[in-house]
């Protein structure tokens, strides 16, 4: 469950994979739904011409309504955001900026003071003595599976989308029994993710999911499963986690690179959420760290960032998202252990990189998830990043300094370097 819900540039096709992206229709092209090729040719080719170059990754964040900053204006958010959690009215504005926009909902866990709630016992789920299953605070867990809870959903989202206009709906805590104090009757998670799979369905509209930190150990989620009927999926602590350890590591660190990179296989949005609360002024390591780490297996299709670092702004989109790479060297990487370098330093290099949609050149991500430090051979690379200040809205910069990085990359640190 995210801090702060209830209440989103150019993208670069990526040329590593042609797989076409599972969209909700905003690739229609007047009227005609387009082809991998045909979308290509649109997108690629007048960059190719004018030499350009994305502004910034795919980033999301909250703006307006009731979760959101009312500092930005929306103007000033469009250039920096692709994704926005928001309001109806604010809806409105967005899109008119080109910001896909995203619906708040939570069907999964509701209590009495939600829009949703109705005190019908049908729409709840329950333990094997008749009474309802609770999870944390006074929030009770829904089933799926209810015709009731299908039509209380369909009507909160479309009463929202008829005010408004919404690229997609997010449906919070679609976990199974995660978080909550018994289990329904008969449980099991499999049939519940099928529910849930027909539940999503039957909505009609394109979903965004939160389940993918559902991890065991070092293993994906099993509610992964759900890309079987949304557009796309988020994982919360994606990288950056809350206090005390901010930074993944480990075997949920490997975890989350190749949930991206099976996300971005399956041709859906991953929604890399992370829920670090330090100021972003006294987080740069750690928002290198982030960063690196989301650039090592993402997809320019598919891989959307989203942190919540601090800010006086109250936006929370970092300037170090403007570093765009593409083409990289190694085009398939079947799992984050292919990219382990034999010092222990997971990297990966990219042929063309560029800040602010200006080519700077081939760049190199070297990440060190673990507890001890690792080498990396930096000989051919005399530049590196460097991060300032705070987040994008509030005066931080993300510039190239002529410093060569030094061999060895301390516990839980990365590097980002240029020829």
């Amino acid at each position: 469950m995210r801090p702060a819900a209830p209440a989103a540039g150019l993208l670069l096709q990526s040329d590593w994979d042609a797989r076409p992206l599972t969209d909700p229709g905003h690739l229609r092209f007047h009227g005609v739904r387009m082809t991998w090729t045909s979308r290509a040719i649109a997108c690629c080719l007048p960059l190719a011409l004018l030499g350009a170059a994305p502004a910034h990754v795919q980033t999301a964040d909250y703006w307006g309504g009731y979760a959101g900053t009312h500092r930005v204006p929306a103007s000033e958010a469009a250039r920096a955001l692709t994704w926005a959690e928001t309001n109806p009215a604010d809806s409105q504005t967005l899109r008119a900026l080109g910001v896909k926009t995203i619906l708040y909902s939570n069907p999964n866990r509701i209590e009495p003071s939600d829009t949703m709630y109705r005190d019908r016992d049908e729409l709840f789920a329950h333990t094997c003595d008749g009474s309802r299953v609770t999870t944390h605070a006074e929030l009770r867990m829904t089933d799926p599976r209810a015709n009731a809870l299908l039509d209380d959903w369909k009507s909160y989202v479309q009463s929202h989308d008829e005010q408004g206009h919404y690229t997609a709906v997010f449906e919070d805590e679609a976990v199974g029994t995660a978080y909550s104090a018994q289990q329904p009757c008969g449980y099991s998670l499999q049939n519940w993710i099928a529910g849930e799979i027909q539940l999503q369905r039957r909505l009609g509209y394109p979903v965004i999911y939160n389940a993918l930190s559902d991890m065991s150990g070092g293993s994906i989620s099993p509610e992964i499963a759900l890309n079987a009927s949304a557009i796309g999926g988020m994982m919360e602590q994606c990288y950056a986690q809350s206090a005390p350890d901010t930074r993944a590591s480990g075997s949920r660190w490997e975890a989350a690179e190749n949930t991206e990179l099976q996300m971005a296989r399956a041709g859906k949005y991953f929604f890399c959420y992370g829920n670090d609360l330090t100021p972003a002024v006294q987080a740069i390591e750690s928002r290198l760290y982030t960063y690196a780490s989301f650039l090592l297996t993402y997809d320019p299709r598919t891989s959307v960032l989203w942190e919540y670092y601090g800010t006086p702004s109250g936006g929370h989109v970092m300037p170090e998202s403007q570093l765009v790479p593409f083409d990289p060297v190694m085009r398939s990487v079947p799992s984050i252990d292919a990219l382990r370098q034999s010092g222990g330093v997971y990297v990966r290099e990219y042929r063309n990189c560029s800040i602010r949609g200006r080519p700077i050149g081939a760049c190199i991500v070297a990440v060190n998830p673990d507890s001890v430090t690792h080498t990396v051979d930096f000989s051919h690379w005399h530049r590196q990043l460097q991060i300032s200040g705070s987040g994008i809205f509030d005066g931080g910069n993300v510039a190239v300094v002529s410093q060569r990085p030094a061999s060895d990359i301390p516990p839980l640190q990365a590097v980002i370097a240029f020829r």
